[in-house]
């Protein structure tokens, strides 16, 4: 999955990565709002992991997701 894909449907795809990084607020994710630089620091921040470590995160994750239908 590209992340544009995610960034354009983030009211759909926020929901799933709250599921996958829980210490990280609604509001924060609101604030977010598509932005994978965003996540990635947020994740550094709240999780206390390096920033490459944030991005293998995501990586990781945006493999697991699927095509939301229309």
């Amino acid at each position: 999955m590209e992340w544009n894909r995610i960034k354009d449907q983030w009211e759909h795809y926020k929901v799933l990565a709250r599921i996958r990084w829980g210490r990280i607020s609604a509001e924060e994710f609101d604030l977010i709002a598509g932005r994978r630089e965003l996540l990635a620091g947020q994740i550094h921040d709240v999780y206390g992991v390096s920033g490459d470590a944030a991005q293998m995160q995501i990586e990781s994750w945006m493999a697991q997701q699927v095509e939301q239908s229309t």
